[in-house]
């Protein structure tokens, strides 16, 4: 599946799959369709067996914005959320048997801190800002909730969840929600580097410490939790939300 579409590209190259979020007009917001892309692109990873690592990248400044908001503002059920199917994008990441490593040069919010979370390694720009955002939008992070309760105690997941605070990537390296913060220089040599220690390794070794580290039930998880934040999504406080972030103004709880 070596190509590239309006939305991601993907190059398998000798033993290294890359998967480059390509939307940065939209900040690589997450749509249905780059979502339907991102998993289609894991699938080949998973079934070329010359590839041992899959790199997840992105082009522009920023990493991820989170889920597209547009398009859940438009939504009318909740197939037609973006939320619904990042609950599958993160099982597919978290399953797959082979280590994802991410990498993170801009900022990341929301469903952004999603992927994130369920890569195996996550290599970042220490002065990439990073957000748990959703709440400021009215709705819940649920569908990111179980992977990211793999990274972060309960209390500081608590924390970042309710404020919606922003926080440095050297912060989340300290919290283990990253792997390694560096200087943006550095960011390709620590990619690099990642990648080396894992080609070190046994694939099949590899694919049974993911096995043996997984999450139980977690893609049934996910899509329970989906469902939870599709209730705020449709909720006339998440409706708010979305729409006063559209409409560039304060939602109207904030006085």
């Amino acid at each position: 599946m070596n190509g590239n579409d309006a939305l991601i590209k993907y190059l398998a190259a000798g033993k290294v799959a890359s998967m480059t979020l390509d939307a940065p007009e939209r900040r690589n917001a997450l749509s249905t369709r780059m979502i339907a892309r991102l998993r289609e692109a894991v699938a080949a990873a998973a079934a070329d067996e010359a590839v041992r690592v899959i790199v997840l990248d992105h082009a522009g400044p920023v990493f991820c914005a989170g889920a597209d908001l547009r398009e859940s503002a438009a939504a009318t059920g909740p197939d037609d959320l973006p939320a619904a199917h990042l609950a599958e994008l993160l099982a597919d990441l978290c399953e797959v048997p082979k280590p994802v490593v991410a990498v993170a040069r801009g900022a990341a919010k929301g469903g952004g801190m999603g992927l994130l979370a369920a890569a195996d390694l996550v290599v970042c720009d220490g002065s990439a800002k990073l957000a748990f955002s959703e709440v400021r939008l009215g709705v819940v992070p649920a569908v990111i909730g179980p992977v990211v309760a793999r990274r972060l105690s309960p209390a500081l997941m608590r924390r970042l969840f309710l404020t919606g605070e922003s926080f440095t990537a050297v912060q989340a390296s300290h919290w283990g929600l990253v792997s390694a913060a560096t200087a943006a220089d550095a960011v390709d040599l620590h990619r690099d580097e990642a990648v080396e220690h894992l080609l070190a390794g046994g694939p099949g070794a590899q694919a049974g410490i993911k096995a043996l580290t997984a999450t139980a039930d977690l893609r049934e998880r996910l899509r329970a939790a989906a469902a939870l934040t599709a209730e705020y999504f449709f909720s006339d406080e998440g409706r708010e939300g979305v729409r006063s972030f559209i409409e560039k103004r304060t939602p109207s709880w904030v006085d």
